[in-house]
């Protein structure tokens, strides 16, 4: 119960900075006519598109005068993609009026624009390929409006009931596709918006629709992997390549999933395809110099690092990855410069997480709260840097900054067991040992192999006065080896 009122006192401190967030109400319409051979559901669909476009240029308005009052630095591009993803719809009004031979649609919405998620979605919508999402379905939406203006023209003049049957036959595919998109951008909105259970059925309704576009495959093959379920984005990705053969990018994510389930010499081959389809493709660089670091092969990881920063010399990620080789190697300086070099052409979080563990490895606290501390700037919910950095407190006995980190940390993710244990040692150091036994507990509830975990919770035993459970935990610690000194302690215990 303890642990649950100090998650909840958690939740509630969060909430008044959302309560502070002007949140912007946009009214616009829309407008279609709908022609011969069109169903009602798509016709009113594209006048529903219509004035959520509207709505979106002057949510971007509202989202740039935001991000510069923040100090987010959006390019025009990304103010777009970022407003269509913060906005939340509502249809206030619509009516069908005969129109000649046609029907005209019309809708009216309520657009919600809320700051909250800005900051945090924002650093998804600098993710290349949520741009390129949004661009793609802006384009197919264009073009499928030309291409059912065309139709309807078609079809006007077609001077025989075969022609005309043929030309319906285009607009019932025309639509078809037109509502697969729809699943597709809803798709981007949930991914955005970490929404992926969601994303995924959309994408499956999408794929239901129009089940030859590999990159609806790709989409969900990367929602799968973010949710840790490689098999089936791998999946997805054979899928992909298999309707798309030259399709670089599907390659690239599968080569990561490979390299998520251990199957290095596939995510090599992959990343290798990946390049040979499309040789100035810097990320698939990195990944297959990432994999190499995995296999112990520095020099080859190293030459691919070499070959990205070649091809675009303010990449970041491939200064901080080849940082982490030299690392490897015993390089310190030269990862040090890596480290820095990676914040001074693209600062983010990743980087300065990764310099302040090496700070941490040269004794050097200071400057590696400094770092962790710019890493939670960047990435407020960067769980591992406020775990890292509580880990750091807890090192230099300053407990209270420690625990508070760890309080966010398990906050962000309720299943980080490694944040429970680091709460756990600051309540038994401060004999809280009933706290520091739930906390234990939860870690295992989390990772019932975790040997360290049964050690602390064994000790909170033993503190508490209950021989018999800690000898029990002790003994499981045992059985899974003893690089915890477990072996003493069952002996001590059972001395005594």
């Amino acid at each position: 119960m303890r642990l649950v009122f100090s998650l909840l006192v958690i939740v509630l401190l969060s909430i008044p900075s959302a309560l502070f967030a002007e949140t912007k109400e946009i009214i616009s319409e829309g407008t279609y006519n709908m022609g011969d051979g069109e169903t009602p559901s798509v016709a009113e669909s594209r006048a529903l598109l219509k004035a959520k476009q509207i709505a979106v240029e002057q949510a971007g308005t509202y989202v740039e005068s935001y991000s510069k009052v923040k100090n987010i630095t959006l390019t025009q591009d990304e103010i777009q993609v970022l407003a269509s993803g913060l906005m939340e719809v509502e249809i206030l009004d619509k009516k069908r009026t005969v129109v000649g031979d046609g029907i005209n649609f019309w809708v009216k919405i309520k657009a919600k624009v809320n700051p909250v998620k800005m900051e945090e979605m924002a650093k998804r919508v600098k993710e290349k390929s949520a741009l390129e999402d949004y661009n793609g379905i802006q384009d197919a939406y264009a073009k499928s409006q030309k291409e059912i203006e065309e139709l309807k023209q078609q079809l006007i003049v077609a001077n025989s009931e075969y022609k005309k049957d043929l030309v319906k036959k285009k607009i019932e595919d025309d639509e078809m596709l037109f509502k697969s998109n729809q699943f597709y951008d809803a798709a981007r909105q949930y991914y955005l918006d970490n929404k992926y259970d969601d994303a995924v059925n959309a994408l499956t309704n999408a794929m239901n629709l129009t089940p030859n576009q590999g990159k609806i495959y790709n989409a969900r093959g990367i929602i799968y992997a973010k949710l840790g379920q490689h098999d089936k984005a791998i999946d997805d990705f054979n899928r992909a390549v298999t309707i798309v053969p030259d399709f670089a990018k599907a390659y690239s994510n599968r080569g990561l999933a490979y390299e998520e389930t251990g199957q290095y010499e596939k995510a090599i081959d992959d990343h290798s395809k990946a390049i040979a389809l499309d040789p100035e493709n810097v990320v698939a660089y990195v990944n297959r110099g990432l994999v190499y670091h995995s296999k112990g092969q520095s020099d080859r990881a190293i030459a691919d690092f070499n070959k990205a920063i070649a091809i675009k010399p303010k990449q970041g990620r491939a200064y901080y990855s080849r940082g982490l080789v030299y690392d490897k190697k015993g390089l310190r300086n030269k990862a040090m410069k890596d480290y820095s070099k990676a914040i001074a052409v693209e600062p983010n979080a990743t980087a300065y997480f990764i310099r302040a563990l090496s700070y941490i490895s040269k004794g050097d606290h200071q400057r590696a709260i400094s770092d962790m501390n710019m890493a939670i700037t960047l990435n407020p919910n960067y769980v591992g840097a406020y775990k890292a950095r509580g880990d750091i407190y807890s090192d230099i006995n300053q407990y209270s900054k420690a625990l508070a980190d760890y309080n966010r940390a398990i906050a962000i993710q309720q299943t980080n067991a490694a944040a429970y244990k680091g709460r756990g040692r600051i309540y038994f150091v401060e004999q809280h040992y009933e706290r520091a036994l739930a906390d234990y507990a939860s870690a295992l509830i989390i990772n019932e192999s975790d040997a360290e975990a049964f050690i602390g919770r064994g000790l909170s035993y033993v503190m508490l006065n209950n021989k018999k459970d800690a000898i029990s935990d002790f003994q499981k610690a045992c059985d899974m080896g003893d690089e915890n000194g477990c072996a003493l302690l069952l002996k001590t215990l059972k001395e005594n």
